[in-house]
């Protein structure tokens, strides 16, 4: 067989003793006279020539070797797991780990492991430990309680021991340095993973492995997303279908296209990631790689309303699920959302206690805020509007502690959404208030992650909450901003969106589809939203001064500086604030929707409780302070219930001062 039919990727090989390259040139010659591509030509053949020498007493480990790459350039993995049974080889046992890793398959790692270290000895070849030393790699990487830092200490520890493999790795090597790359970026270190990459590129260039070339350009992209280049991002994942296609490489092909979906879902282009979650799971060939798109396409069926369609994929999830135990929470999570809003109640309660079960046996914000997300959903189905708001609290809670994106802005999501719910069956204004406060919590996030597509979506939303009340003015506001981002990032289903409503709003459409379809429902888009970054940080503003006055008489009950050089009059202050109560309570019910006000280098910041109002003085407005403000004002209530009093004496709420340091210092 001559050197240029043999696919680049395997030419390291040519040399090796047992391999019968007549028999595989003449398949590939007859594979190609039928007009197979070359790559997949040649490893069709050697993928089936490895399988039957695996099946012999003393197969040739050169030969199993060869058919192991073949799997991996592939994505072929349960082929590779069938040529690698039984063998003791190590350069087969490593490769072997390899799939084992990217099926998430902890144990079968673990057992490759085991062997390795009982075969590979001090008297091996150089090859082999180095084999060994990848494979701890990856099961640094693959244990739950191993931290990212160890992962990386044991790779350093493989080069430093090994300095070749920087000139000439194996691919063991290679794909575990493309593992600690891909943790890097998981943990936000953008830099230390650009550099990995730039090093897995030399590597794969230098040995002119197109697989590695494209697991380079994806975790590009990952890295891209973590900084928030969508663009840089999606010519990347462009470049890993390109690539893959070249291969035949299915499993890079998936992917691809599942990350084109998830950046698709970050512009909120659903139907576009259903369309690039649908050819992930074509691409995908193993039960445990179709889990991820299964559970993207069930969800953003539901959020579209396709619930059969859902249901299938769904259905398709649980045979994997009890096929693999995987233990994804999603897959009942899903479960327990579509059967609540299909009133299948009772089916829907037993999926949600295998999610509570997974949920209180894992460390991992996503899953534990699934189940509250799920829970919620249940609960508001049936029209428990409190237990589903403390459910989607919780959730609230875990995203923001944990920077958990997703979980933060879907919970916000649905906290709006069933108060909408609430109000449209009940006609509270209260519960209208409620669904605005979370909305503009919601746009508060947007704007200070430049979220333009996401800010401008829940604009609409807010702008049909002030049609609701009666504020044509603060809706036309919403609509005429939304309407320029939308321009801006050139959606034109947004702009047409926008359109609707100020058509609507100045009276150009007579029925008010708004109204008919009901608002909670057109939140649905939102909530298929799923970021594709990292939360950026956002400086913390300087906080002044906290105000606590009682909201029938506006006396100050508790004041507190943060800044001792600001001495302001509360009596002041409070009267002011208790005129802006005043005025909002007008707009609409007791909590009203003004809930900051800034002037000339400060804000402030207003949260209203059953009983009192809570003020912030700060430099400038952020989610995470009017969080922390929320959080002071409950505690206070808790910590000093109302009482009946003829006048306050200031002394009672010193033990605030203490809470106050807590929460914002």
């Amino acid at each position: 067989m001559t050197s240029a039919a043999i696919p680049p990727e395997f030419t390291d090989m040519k040399d090796r003793s047992g391999i019968p390259w007549e028999k595989i040139l003449k398949g590939y010659d007859g594979r190609r006279s039928k007009g197979e591509p070359n790559v997949s030509a040649f490893t069709d053949v050697v993928i089936e020539i490895a399988s039957k020498e695996s099946m012999k007493r003393n197969p040739n480990p050169n030969m199993l070797s060869l058919g192991m790459k073949a799997c991996l350039t592939r994505g072929r993995l349960a082929e590779g797991l069938f040529i690698s049974t039984e063998s003791r080889y190590p350069e087969v046992l490593s490769l072997s780990a390899i799939i084992y890793f990217v099926l998430s398959d902890v144990e079968g790692l673990g057992r490759i492991l085991s062997k390795l270290e009982k075969i590979v000895s001090e008297e091996s070849e150089p090859s082999d430990k180095i084999r060994l030393s990848s494979v701890r790699v990856l099961q640094a990487a693959a244990e739950r309680d191993t931290s990212v830092t160890m992962c990386v200490m044991e790779f350093d520890n493989l080069l430093e021991t090994y300095p070749q493999q920087v000139e000439d790795p194996l691919t063991e090597t290679m794909f575990a340095l493309y593992v600690v790359g891909s943790l890097l970026r998981e943990i936000g270190e953008a830099n230390r993973a650009s550099r990995i990459c730039d090093t897995l590129e030399d590597m794969a260039e230098r040995k002119d492995n197109r697989m590695f070339i494209a697991l380079t350009e994806n975790l590009r992209g990952n890295i891209c997303n973590l900084k928030g280049d969508f663009d840089a991002a999606e010519e990347h994942y462009l470049r890993v279908k390109e690539i893959s296609q070249d291969l035949s490489f299915e499993l890079g092909l998936g992917i691809a296209y599942n990350n084109l979906g998830t950046l698709h879902t970050h512009s909120l282009r659903i139907e576009e990631a259903v369309e690039y979650f649908e050819m992930a799971y074509e691409h995908m060939e193993t039960d445990a790689t179709k889990l991820a798109p299964l559970a993207n396409l069930a969800e953003l069926c539901t959020i579209m309303g396709m619930y059969d369609k859902a249901e299938e994929y769904l259905e398709e999830g649980m045979r994997i699920e009890k096929k693999t135990k995987q233990g994804m929470i999603e897959v009942f999570s899903l479960n327990a959302i579509l059967l609540s809003l299909t009133g299948r109640h009772d089916e829907a309660l037993e999926y949600l206690k295998e999610a509570s079960r997974i949920a209180e046996s894992s460390d991992k914000p996503l899953q534990i805020g699934a189940y509250y997300h799920a829970d919620g959903v249940f609960n508001a189905s049936r029209s428990n509007w409190q237990e589903a708001v403390s459910s989607f609290e919780k959730a609230l809670k875990i995203g923001r502690d944990n920077a958990a994106f997703e979980i933060l802005v879907k919970a916000e999501l649905e906290l709006a959404r069933t108060y909408m719910k609430a109000y449209e069956q009940e006609d509270d204004d209260e519960f209208l208030a409620s669904a605005a406060y979370h909305l503009d919590d919601l746009i508060q996030i947007a704007k200070e992650q430049g979220l333009k597509t996401l800010y401008a979506e829940v604009l609409l939303l807010r702008s049909d909450v002030f049609r609701f009340a009666n504020k044509k003015l603060e809706a036309k506001g919403d609509i005429d901003r939304a309407l320029s981002l939308a321009n801006y990032v050139e959606d034109s289903r947004l702009a047409q969106q926008a359109q609707h409503r100020m058509d609507l709003l100045e009276g150009r459409i007579e029925r008010d589809s708004a109204r008919e379809v009901g608002v909670s429902n057109l939140m649905d888009r939102v909530s298929g939203f799923k970021p594709a970054a990292q939360m950026k940080d956002v400086p913390k503003p300087t906080i002044r001064a906290l105000i606590a006055l009682d909201r029938g008489s506006g006396i100050p009950q508790f004041v507190h500086y943060f800044d001792v050089e600001l001495q302001v009059d509360s009596s002041i202050v409070s009267g002011f604030i208790s005129a802006i109560m005043s005025f909002t309570s007008e707009m609409m019910g007791t909590k009203g929707l003004l809930r900051s006000i800034g002037h000339e280098g400060f804000t402030l910041l207003m949260e209203h409780t059953e009983t009192r109002t809570v003020a912030l003085i700060a430099d400038e407005e952020s989610f995470d302070l009017r969080y922390l403000l929320r959080e002071f004002s409950n505690r206070f209530d808790e910590m000093f219930p109302p009482k009946e009093t003829d006048g306050v004496s200031r002394a009672e709420y010193e033990k605030g001062r203490s809470l106050a340091h807590e929460i914002f210092l």
